[in-house]
């Protein structure tokens, strides 16, 4: 369903292993390996200023600003071009095909992942009803895919594009836009890198706002050791060594509500033996993250919120500085984990640096407990709920208009 029928199966997330994904991994790598996710720092960080903008201005649509300011985020730094403030349509076209990738991911949700021969039968035959909505659904994925390269084609040849992961690759001189095969390898990059950047770290980053609510003391010790090293002034990708807690806290929200509890699904190539247990070629392996990151033998007291378990005579624990198994496994790990990192540390370091994250009161004053739920689905997403985000005082509301002219 998801990768022969919606069209998913281009990204190199979902395809086989073979040329085809070497090549597209090779493409991708090279940059967004640790060394060339520097030259993305930059945007990051005009990213974070731009969610503290809008916070500011509507703190009641958080979870909005979070989703849109992310999205925007990865388009400048993949395509190279901004975006509209609102209502943009290289946005809307991406959150309906991960809607649809969302739900499309679930294997067992439709009855042509178990039996996929029905991927032949036609459509008004009862109970291919899976068929009609992959009619639908197809085309806004390929449009997630083909609109925003192409536009940021146009601009490369016109000269009106700030430099970008599109723009390097086509400089490489590994890769034209005129030859088919080339062209499909970029876009495919692209949009891997996409999909990926946009749909999971927001996801994190409204963990972390839920964190910060229920456990008032963490966010009261983050605040602390910002305040002592950074002072007056907004956090950049300089003053990640110097707090190791705040990183700390970051590596928690990861662990505590895992975004992917079941990793991507993978299919065995041959027959394989695990622990005694024999598995058949061509089976369907599920890796539960969700259960690896609450082994009470790693993480004692595993639903509790305590960023401490990451720290080891003051500094980050070097085994758990990356928390890898957030980002796969073997030779599947997210090779853009190192800008996911870097992008959900300075957005959760800087709103931690001027707002204060509290319970949200009613008419009459009184608080109200905030009901943390998620929905099901492929990706772990938060429900809706309700949060006070204020400036911690009147110099940090100055400090967030005056990042606009930075």
């Amino acid at each position: 369903m998801l990768n022969d029928l919606l069209g998913w199966g281009s990204l190199f997330s979902f395809m086989s292993y073979g040329d085809a994904w070497r090549i597209r991994r090779r493409a991708f790598w090279q940059e967004f390996n640790a060394y060339r996710t520097l030259n993305h720092r930059p945007k990051q960080l005009d990213t974070s200023r731009d969610l503290l903008r809008r916070l500011l201005k509507e703190p009641e649509e958080f979870l909005h600003h979070i989703k849109y300011t992310l999205a925007a985020g990865v388009i400048s730094v993949v395509y190279g071009f901004d975006v509209k403030p609102e209502n943009d349509p290289n946005i809307t076209r991406a959150e309906k095909a991960l809607e649809q990738l969302n739900e499309s991911a679930i294997s067992g949700n439709f009855l042509v992942d178990i039996l996929p021969v029905l991927r032949y039968v036609p459509s008004w035959m009862p109970g291919a009803g899976f068929k009609s909505y992959a009619k639908k659904a197809r085309p806004e994925t390929l449009d997630m895919f083909n609109a925003p390269y192409d536009e940021a084609c146009s601009r490369i040849q016109t000269g009106n594009i700030d430099p970008s992961v599109i723009s390097r690759i086509l400089e490489s001189g590994n890769y034209t836009s005129d030859r088919c095969a080339d062209r499909d390898v970029v876009r495919d990059v692209a949009s891997a890198a996409y999909a990926g950047g946009a749909e999971t770290s927001h996801a994190v980053l409204s963990t972390f706002i839920a964190a910060m609510l229920l456990y008032p003391d963490v966010q009261a010790k983050g605040q602390r050791e910002i305040d002592s090293y950074i002072g007056a002034r907004l956090p950049n990708f300089d003053d990640l060594p110097h707090m190791p807690y705040v990183h700390a806290i970051m590596l928690e929200v990861l662990r505590w509500q895992a975004v992917l509890p079941l990793s991507v699904a993978h299919r065995l190539t041959m027959d394989d033996e695990y622990n005694g247990y024999y598995l058949p070629k061509h089976s369907t392996i599920f890796v539960n993250t969700w259960a690896i990151l609450r082994d009470e033998e790693y993480y004692p007291d595993p639903d509790s919120f305590n960023p401490g378990r990451f720290l080891k005579d003051g500094k980050v624990d070097p085994k758990h500085k990356d928390l890898i198994v957030n980002f796969g496994y073997g030779r599947r790990t997210c090779p853009g984990r190192f800008f996911a990192m870097d992008s959900l540390w300075i957005l959760l370091t800087s709103m931690l640096a001027v707002f204060d994250i509290k319970k949200a009161k009613n008419a009459d004053g009184q608080e109200i407990d905030p009901n943390i739920q998620y929905l099901p689905g492929y990706t772990r997403h938060i429900k809706p709920f309700r949060c006070s985000i204020t400036p911690r005082s009147p110099e940090a509301e100055k400090l967030i208009r005056d990042s606009d002219l930075m």
